[in-house]
């Protein structure tokens, strides 16, 4: 019975472990195709940008979004979406970028004069990660 336990217990600790570590800057996440710009990935996070304003993502700590989208394409094909929104330290640290307590974001202000922003250490954390989950569906299919 002792085994039996043990056999349930340990995997549900090791998943358990796992999920903790996924984590978000964001607390919503969208893709898309702009004809003559390509794809790109649309972000929000309401403690740091302007939640009236639309942001897109150009930089993650240094990476660039079209290597970004590229290399998560690559690497799960179909499911890069998911990866990216739920997914976001796995990919990421999948992708060649560290990501720890907080990340260093160049987001394209695109409402209100078409401006480049840069933003330090934003936080990156289980709750935002907890955002998107509930605002998006990128993981169904």
């Amino acid at each position: 019975m002792k085994k039996l336990l043990i056999s349930f217990i340990f995997p549900l600790m090791l998943a358990s472990s796992t999920f903790a570590q996924e984590r978000s800057p964001f607390t919503n996440i969208d893709f898309g195709l702009f004809l003559g710009w390509g794809n790109f990935i649309k972000v929000q996070n309401w403690d740091y940008f302007d939640e009236d304003k639309t942001h897109f993502l150009i930089e993650v700590n240094g990476k660039g979004y079209k290597e970004i989208i590229s290399e998560a394409k690559a690497l799960y094909g179909n499911s890069w979406k998911c990866q990216m929104a739920e997914h976001f330290v796995e990919t990421m640290s999948a992708l060649g970028v560290e990501v720890k307590e907080t990340v260093d974001l160049k987001l394209y202000l695109f409402d209100g004069g078409h401006e480049v922003i840069s933003l330090k250490d934003v936080p990156v954390t289980e709750e935002n990660l907890e955002e998107i989950q509930f605002e998006t569906n990128h993981c169904k299919n």
